[in-house]
This record gives structure tokens, sequence and C-alpha cells, in this order.
């Protein structure tokens, strides 16, 4: 019973360290799950590319939201 449940449990552990990293886009369209990932990336709990591109992501959104507002699109 117990080898079931460890090869299960090794199958879910490998799985996903072979996930690819979200992409900018995937940030851009889910700006909430990237301001988190950028706050768990400047704590150090997470590293690599997905770092960068929720930052990149949330930077982008900031940058036209700051640019909507200057040139008045909403009005």
């Amino acid at each position: 019973m117990k080898l079931p449940l460890l090869a299960v449990a090794i199958l879910v552990i490998l799985s996903a360290c072979n996930r690819q990293p979200r992409s900018e886009e995937y940030f851009s369209a889910h700006l909430d799950e990237a301001r988190q990932v950028v706050a768990e990336c400047r704590r150090g709990s997470i590293r690599g590319e997905e770092c960068g591109n929720a930052d990149y992501a949330v930077k982008l959104a900031r940058a036209q939201a700051l640019r909507d507002h200057f040139f008045m699109k909403d009005r």
C-alpha cells in the first residue's frame, strides 16, 4: 500500500519540477497572481524566470495605468 502512494508522490514532485515558467503574457492577463509572485520573489521563496516575467508584467501594467492617467484616456 505504501509503495503506490510513494510512487504517486514522486511523480507529483517530478512533474512540478518540469513545469515551464509562466510567460509575461500570462502574468499580464493575471496581474493579481503576478503581484503575489513578485512578493514571493522578493522574500526569496521563488527564484528563476517567473520572477522576471511577473515583475515585467506588473511594471508594464503600472506604466500603462500612468500613461492612461496622464493622457486622460478614460475621460
